[in-house]
């Protein structure tokens, strides 16, 4: 039994690209094809900028409202049943919208069954499988696996694009496809292949096996953080103060960024401009998780993917060209891709495996009370003053703060 183990390929890469898939249709069907849709939705039901740009920001809200319940029942039970339900909560619910009339119907189904789908279905289920599959190796794994966030990036905005102009669907039918994909490709996959723990196949973490010098822990070996510890711990705070802040000021200019264009008068390009940030941010995901996971200060790696994105923010406000926005877009995408992986890879491995779940879905409400507040505030800044001047000069300050805050980060040292 022992040596037809050792003959068995080790899955856990095989659960790193089943988490990559599943953030790609996840934040893909949702989130990176909205700033494509939500120009022609603003035009058909004639809303405000405010209007148009509120979709993204109750979505994430509400789910990072339900990131906690989440993150326990990661901790509690089957993994694989959790992506199960959620890829039918979640197919069912993008379906659901080819039948709407008006927004208020739109951006109800929107924030609340969608985003508890894509909370179900997300990052954190997949982030939580990976954690369970590596231990040397689980910056290295996250990076990988974030990579469908970034890949969705470059391929959504362009795909809706092309459905809406090139193929003269709207943007109805174009939701009722990807709703039929999760359903038939999504559930199907999780039920089939994904694997709760590496002992379940007689394998361990990284591919280990017993006769290692180096024993794999057990996941029980790792501390059960409660509630009430989390709430008074230090490094909980400025974990999830410094993402608020790097996430709040990506997401604004993500969701702008095709109204900025279209301002500029590079509304053909806009798509292509917003898509321009995805693939340095898939470059970014596995440089900075190699860094962090080759030892390097994770605050250190933190701070510099702050920096790049603040330089990147700042840049917009001087392109003189769709290529050049593109080009600063490529920049800023590379600072900002970082943040997944980076988040989870400390969450993991200040509050353990063990607590992974529960700690990471515990910080995502705080999170994202300021994360999705950068996008309407956008929107009244630009609507108060009309241009982004100054909405971007204040996003480069949450860069700033957040910058001097990681530094007060604790991370506990390997014996």
């Amino acid at each position: 039994m022992e040596d037809s183990s050792k003959k068995t390929a080790f899955f856990g890469w095989r659960m790193v690209t089943i988490a990559l898939f599943a953030d790609f249709c996840v934040v893909g069907f949702a989130f990176q094809s909205y700033p494509v849709i939500q120009l022609v939705l603003a035009e058909e039901m004639e809303l405000s900028r405010f209007l148009a740009t509120l979709t993204i920001p109750g979505f994430m809200l509400i789910s990072a409202i339900t990131m906690p319940v989440v993150g326990k029942l990661l901790d509690t039970y089957s993994i694989r049943s959790v992506l199960i339900i959620g890829s039918f909560v979640y197919g069912l619910s993008l379906i659901s919208l080819y039948f709407v009339n008006s927004y208020t119907a739109f951006i109800v189904i929107f924030v609340l069954p969608i985003a508890l789908g894509a909370s179900l279905m997300g990052n954190l289920s997949v982030s939580k499988l990976v954690s369970r599959w590596f231990r040397e190796y689980t910056g290295r794994a996250l990076g990988i696996a974030a990579l469908g966030v970034s890949f969705s990036g470059l391929v959504m905005p362009n795909l809706t694009n092309y459905l809406l102009i090139d193929l003269g669907l709207g943007w109805r039918e174009a939701y009722l496809y990807y709703g039929l994909f999760t359903l038939i490709v999504n559930a199907p996959l999780f039920r089939l292949l994904v694997i709760d723990h590496p002992e379940d196949v007689d394998q361990w973490p990284d591919g280990k096996t017993l006769n290692d010098d180096e024993q794999v822990a057990s996941e029980t070996q790792g501390v059960d953080w409660t509630l009430k510890q989390l709430l008074r711990d230090r490094n909980f705070w400025v974990l999830s103060f410094v993402f608020a802040m790097q996430f709040c000021a990506m997401m604004a200019v993500l969701a702008h960024i095709t109204f900025y264009a279209s301002e500029r008068g590079w509304a053909e390009s806009a798509a292509w401009i917003f898509s321009m940030y995805a693939v340095p941010a898939m470059i970014s995901k596995l440089f900075f998780g190699w860094l962090v996971e080759n030892k390097m200060d994770a605050r250190l790696a933190v701070t510099i993917s702050l920096v790049i994105q603040l330089v990147g923010t700042l840049l917009i406000l001087v392109s003189q060209s769709p290529n050049q926005l593109s080009f600063i877009i490529a920049l800023f995408g590379f600072g900002g891709g970082a943040a997944l992986p980076l988040s989870n890879i400390l969450f993991n491995k200040i509050y353990t495996q063990k607590s992974f779940g529960f700690s990471r879905g515990t910080a995502q409400p705080f999170i994202s009370l300021f994360q999705v507040s950068g996008t309407p505030m956008a929107a009244l800044m630009f609507d108060a003053y009309g241009n982004y001047q100054n909405a971007f000069l204040f996003l480069c300050l949450l860069l700033v703060f957040a910058c001097i805050v990681i530094w007060f980060l604790k991370i506990p040292t390997v014996t």
